[in-house]
């Protein structure tokens, strides 16, 4: 009996620090999406120097580079968010996104929804203006 009692006290605490440790995985991974996103942002905005966009979808973004003088498209490719060209040449900017949302929040300012494979979701706004000289 008493050795029931002692088996039965280690799996509980085996049971306990295993869900411990999965919500520390969690959020970790959480985390590491959250850096992933924000860096996401600031590449986007460095870039947005050259950006006008044309259109809004609520999936998509239609952006003119004013430098290169292209069309290109923000949105889901096979789970990754990627900036594409109409001949097939992409820039991968995130992995694994399942769902992504754009909306105008204010003249260049965009909000971006975007929901990963692992149901995290981020809004993130974004600021796009064409430079001009």
């Amino acid at each position: 009996m008493i050795s029931l009692l002692i088996f039965s006290s280690i799996l509980l605490v085996l049971v306990i620090s295993s869900q411990g440790l999965q919500q520390v995985k969690r959020h970790q991974k959480n985390d590491v999406q959250q850096m992933l996103v924000n860096q996401f942002v600031k590449r986007l905005e460095i870039d947005a120097v050259h950006y006008r966009v044309m259109a809004i979808s609520d999936d998509a973004l239609t952006i003119f580079n004013t430098k290169t003088n292209t069309h290109y498209e923000l949105g889901i490719r096979r789970g990754c968010l990627c900036l594409y060209r109409y001949n097939g040449k992409f820039m991968s900017y995130l992995r694994d996104v399942k769902y992504t949302g754009f909306k105008k929040i204010a003249p260049h300012w965009y909000q971006i929804t975007l929901k990963f494979t692992n149901d995290a979701v981020f809004k993130e706004e974004v600021y796009i203006n064409e430079y001009t000289t």
